[in-house]
């Protein structure tokens, strides 16, 4: 796909212009794929290389049940966050001037810092898979 990039049989999608969480959601979902979830530390690190100081909307949210976050170990969260700010922070993202923690923040916030990854997972085909496995024999 064009504008996106591959990292471990996954497509990203780094948005240039802003939206707000909602907007940037249903972006995602038009192009048949969906805000990023970060599923492990490799991931979590190769974001951090592509984002440079910018912020980014990622598919962290307590929409749901108020204060039940999808990622809730706290590992990567900025210093003192989430901290729901005035009862109205429900989405994640992520903070490139910031080390790649994550932040919680109003979803219906759009300023110009307020960008969009999305990501798309695709199959590589079995043969190469198979292929690689015997030249490593």
């Amino acid at each position: 796909r064009q504008g996106w990039r591959e990292y471990e049989s996954k497509c990203y999608f780094f948005s240039t212009d802003t939206k707000s969480w909602p907007e940037a959601n249903a972006h995602c979902m038009e192009q048949n794929s969906h805000l990023m979830s970060i599923q492990d530390i490799h991931e979590r690190l190769w974001v951090r290389t592509q984002i440079g100081k910018e912020i980014f909307w990622i598919g962290l949210n307590d929409l749901i049940v108020e204060g039940i976050w999808e990622w809730s170990d706290g590992k990567f969260w900025m210093s003192g966050q989430p901290d729901n700010w005035n009862n109205t922070e429900d989405c994640g993202q992520v903070v490139g001037y910031n080390f790649g923690h994550w932040n919680d923040e109003n979803c219906a916030r759009q300023n110009a810092l307020d960008k969009t990854i999305c990501r798309f997972i695709y199959f590589k085909s079995i043969t190469k898979e198979i292929n690689q496995t015997e030249n490593e024999s």
